[in-house]
């Protein structure tokens, strides 16, 4: 298994990031077409990408302005991550300028891990333009559909 970590500085509060992370109204804008967030413990995450796409997963902690950690993986069955069965923690830390966002993707294996760090580069990017008041405009992803391992070579 390997991990997946991406850190990010925003221009914006933490309590902002928090909330863009944890309220379905604000996620869609930045992350994906459709998303139902309950955002407590053993809630559900569920968001649906506009290539049809879709994570499904429960919130596991949830820290206002701090942290935000949630299970993961895909209901379409050849993409090899079942709902629910990885970990993405999310960590907010107050900085002179924002907030530093450090997000860690436990649990996926080889080629996954990789298109999952190209993914979650290209979100989080979406996310800060949209905390800074950006439009982060129509996702380039939108008619991608998430690869399998045997479309990445190992399946």
């Amino acid at each position: 298994m390997k991990l997946v970590v991406q850190e990010l500085d925003i221009a914006a509060p933490p309590d902002v990031v928090f909330r863009l992370l944890t309220d379905p109204a604000e996620f869609v804008r930045w992350m994906a077409e459709e998303a139902v967030l309950d955002p407590r413990p053993g809630g559900l995450v569920r968001w649906t990408h506009a290539n049809g796409d879709t994570c499904c997963g429960e919130f596991v902690e949830l820290v206002p302005g701090r942290r935000v950690v949630f299970s993961y993986g895909w209901e379409r069955a050849e993409v090899g991550i079942a709902a629910g069965s990885t970990t993405v923690e999310i960590d907010l830390v107050p900085t002179a300028t924002g907030t530093r966002l450090r997000l860690v993707h436990r649990g996926l294996d080889g080629p996954m891990a990789g298109a999952h760090d190209g993914g979650w580069r290209h979100y989080l990017e979406r996310l800060r333009r949209w905390a800074v008041g950006e439009d982060p405009g129509p996702d380039p992803f939108a008619t991608v559909r998430v690869p399998t391992p045997a479309e990445l070579g190992s399946g």
